[in-house]
């Protein structure tokens, strides 16, 4: 869990320096999680480099130079875990805050779990 809390923290920090791309070392849960920011339109690619040991992540501005998003909330840590359940992500959906929950199934959004009426640990909130 600290090396997705260090993946949260470099995005926070590319974005407020407005850099245009930042690197991760690849595995399994920054690769999920990196695409589900890339469907949801967060950042504008993710790319394997050096035979797909890195991560590149290029980050999403408009035309004003802001970035898709403000902040990225960490919620789960090793010593503690939020789990909701799909009538409390019912509940917390309010569609200002994008919520990313591992589930069974995977990674996914709030809306996606919604959909799907499947509930799991919170990892992040995106605003």
């Amino acid at each position: 869990m600290s090396l997705f809390c260090n993946l949260t923290s470099q995005l926070k920090n590319a974005i407020k320096s407005n850099q245009k791309f930042v690197y991760f070392p690849k595995t399994s849960l920054s690769y999920h999680f990196l695409k589900v920011l890339f469907f949801e339109g967060f950042v504008s690619g993710v790319v394997e480099i050096r035979s797909g040991k890195i991560l590149k992540v290029i980050l999403k501005y408009n035309s004003n130079a802001t970035a898709s998003f403000k902040e990225i909330k960490n919620f789960s840590t090793s010593n503690k875990k939020f789990n909701l359940s799909y009538s409390q992500i019912v509940k917390t959906s309010t569609g200002f805050v994008t919520f990313v929950i591992s589930t069974n199934g995977g990674i996914f959004t709030n809306n996606i779990c919604l959909k799907r009426k499947i509930g799991g640990t919170i990892l992040c909130s995106i605003f």
